[in-house]
């Protein structure tokens, strides 16, 4: 066994590999770049090389950047994780050459699933079925159209060297195609720098399933069961499960024989995922992952094996460390939180993770981030895992959704609240669902506007962070001066002591380009508070132990209310659900600030304008397309919030902004 690793990674998983390496005796180095500079992972592994600047592609794709920092720190072997450098030939043949152990498959290998034209002729050949298609690579959109003028919808679009649901769109007509094309080809060469793209024949309401294996790469090949990763979005994966709880014995038998097979085939070496796409009369290949998978924890916790362990001693020893238990324990089932907005399309969200407090129990929580840690435009925007174990599935989800409940994330949009939702849903909770079920289910909800004795609330808990921060308002009012003499009142008060109308400043409290109310605050002739939402008065009862305690009254009712601010971005949490407006001061009595709001597009996040498509002058209907902003390897379509003229165009093409930055003008 060699002495010393490098984790050519970051976030959660170089932690989690890092903790298995220090298990196993094993010395743990690792790299980051500069906006990683005081992320977890360098603070928990304590050694780390500085390899670039954030973009990826300048840090962690830098090949001989990595191999540089292995061989200054002294590392006899090099494990990539996953993403990145994970699954390039290139890197595993420097490796080979500088004399560092890739922890994975051969190059060989590599280079073969990778490239999923490749991957599928060796499937067909070994009479394992595929969804068919183009199977010829092109980056050449006109090439790409002629070769797909006679192919049926639906059919996927993939990049041939992608995965993570990256450069992938499925086409159900033609009418946009060259769009889908365009656009999957830049996601193709931005993620893995490489544009070309085959076609393949879509199935509609597939299940995802995949099975672990793990060889010795002589030809011996074990399987480690099964998982389901079929609730997707985007193409990617966000409830991930083991073992498959809906699959007959059949089916699963043959999906472990055909993921040997291929393993087989391969000479196979290490921890390796075959997915495949079940109908209920139709199992296809899809994709071979060289590589550790992100959710490679529900294997660990119904199998009771460490995957890394055994993944690092097969490469090393070229012998099966471990075969297949008899048997699982239980089901596991995994979620992951997301810096991301599930009401826009799940645009990913930027910005500083203020507070980060998961439960103690209750789930595995493989965090990559921490109270305090910036989520940035260049990586995945993955906050954690949660990963909770029960004796059958259902006490499975609910030990997750307790999980989720209990964990308090401020500071930046996330999913949250959309998990606890999804795990909710009955066909979720008996397993009736397909690949298209979010997708579905999201186009039926109607996303309630919260209670004004909720905003209130927020408005309330919102004074507090101002006051413990130091910060104050723009004017000074009567009820902020007395803040701190606020006492309970009690409901004979209320009822014969009625709030004074406003006379103070008014903010504008706005959800989205369509949503907002006008907030005032004034005191009430005990020195208490009101709370003046879109005219309306609610009254405040707060002591100095509700405030040391997050609790907030109002109405007669009492919140557990936590509000973080930054700038004039508000994240807060009330009764287990979370909230994202902006608060904009308004002048009384003019709502010239509210308008001018109204009309401004803001980037939701750091990124590079990679398209402009109109110019100061024109005339736009509310829906319609401004730019394409990319961010974490992601293309965001940008998109008039109302009808009206384009007064300004505040962005070039190329040009880099920073999250909330105003990018066009629109005067209705």
């Amino acid at each position: 066994m060699f002495k010393k690793l490098l984790i050519a990674n970051r976030g959660e998983i170089a932690c989690r590999i890092a903790r298995t390496a220090r298990r196993m005796h094993l010395d743990v180095a690792t790299v980051h770049s500069s906006a990683d500079a005081c992320a977890l992972h360098l603070r928990e592994i304590g050694e780390s090389v500085l390899i670039g600047d954030g973009p990826a592609r300048t840090s962690y794709l830098d090949i001989e950047a990595v191999i540089a920092a292995a061989l200054k720190v002294g590392a006899q072997a090099v494990h990539p994780g996953f993403g990145f450098l994970s699954e390039n030939p290139a890197f595993a043949r420097r490796c080979a050459e500088e004399g560092l152990l890739f922890i994975g498959p051969t190059p060989e290998t590599l280079a073969l699933f990778g490239n999923k034209a490749q991957a599928k002729a060796l499937a067909e050949k070994l009479g394992i079925p595929t969804a068919g298609g183009l199977r010829e690579p092109s980056d050449d959109p006109q090439t790409l159209l002629a070769a797909l003028k006679h192919l049926p919808t639906p059919y996927i679009l993939k990049a041939v060297a992608g995965g993570g649901g990256k450069g992938m769109r499925v086409v159900r007509s033609k009418t946009h195609l060259r769009d889908a094309i365009e656009a999957a080809i830049r996601e193709g060469r931005s993620s893995f720098g490489d544009g070309r793209l085959i076609a393949e024949r879509y199935l509609d309401a597939p299940r995802h399933i995949e099975v672990q294996i793990l060889g010795d790469g002589q030809g011996e090949v074990t399987h480690l069961f099964d998982r389901e990763c079929t609730l997707q979005r985007r193409h990617q994966k966000v409830i991930e499960e083991a073992p498959v709880t809906s699959l007959p014995d059949e089916i699963r038998r043959q999906l472990w024989q055909h993921a040997i097979t291929l393993g087989q085939a391969t000479r196979y070496l290490g921890l390796g995922t075959v997915e495949f796409a079940v109908t209920s009369n139709e199992v296809v290949f899809l994709e071979v992952n060289p590589r550790l998978q992100v959710e490679h924890p529900v294997t660990e916790a119904v199998t009771g094996l460490d995957l890394v362990e055994h993944q690092i001693s097969t490469v090393v020893e070229h012998r099966l460390s471990v075969r297949a238990p008899g048997q699982t324990q239980g089901v596991a089932i995994q979620a992951r939180l997301y810096a991301e907005d599930p009401r826009t399309n799940f645009t990913p969200s930027t910005g500083l993770l203020q507070a980060f407090a998961p439960p103690a129990a209750l789930a595995r929580v493989d965090a990559g981030v921490d109270s305090g840690s910036e989520i940035t435009p260049y990586y995945d925007p993955m906050i954690a895992k949660f990963i909770a174990h029960g004796a059958d599935r259902h006490k499975a989800i609910d030990r997750l959704q307790a999980a989720l409940r209990q964990t308090t994330a401020l500071g930046v949009t996330h999913n949250q609240d959309f998990l606890i939702d999804l795990l909710s849903q009955p066909d979720v909770r008996e397993n009736r669902v397909s690949t298209e079920f979010i997708d579905q289910w999201l186009s039926t909800i109607e996303y309630p506007q919260p209670e004004a004795r909720v905003l209130a609330a927020i408005a309330v808990s919102c004074l507090t962070h101002m006051r413990d921060t130091g910060e104050r308002p723009p004017s000074v009012w009567s009820a902020w001066s007395d803040f701190t003499a606020w006492r309970t009142r009690s409901a004979a008060a209320d009822d014969a002591l009625p709030c004074a109308a406003p006379a103070g400043p008014i903010w504008i409290l706005r959800a989205d380009a369509k949503t907002s109310w006008k907030i005032a605050f004034t005191s009430s002739p005990d020195d208490g508070l009101c709370v003046w939402i879109d005219g309306t008065p609610h009254t405040v009862q707060l002591s100095q132990n509700q405030i040391a305690t997050g609790l907030v009254s109002v109405d007669g009712i009492t919140f557990a209310s936590q509000c973080l601010r930054e700038g004039s971005d508000i994240h807060a949490r009330v009764e287990d659900r979370n909230y994202h407006f902006e608060l904009i001061p308004v002048t009384q009595g003019s709502g010239a600030a509210a308008a001018a709001h109204h009309g401004a597009v803001r980037a939701p996040m750091m990124g590079q304008i990679i398209a402009i498509h109109v110019q100061p002058g024109q005339a736009v209907q509310a829906g319609d397309k401004l730019a394409i902003l990319e961010s974490m390897k992601m293309e965001i379509t940008l998109f008039a919030p109302v009808a009206g003229i384009v007064k300004s165009v505040d962005c070039q093409i190329q040009s880099k902004v920073e999250r909330n930055h105003t990018l066009f003008n629109i005067e209705a």
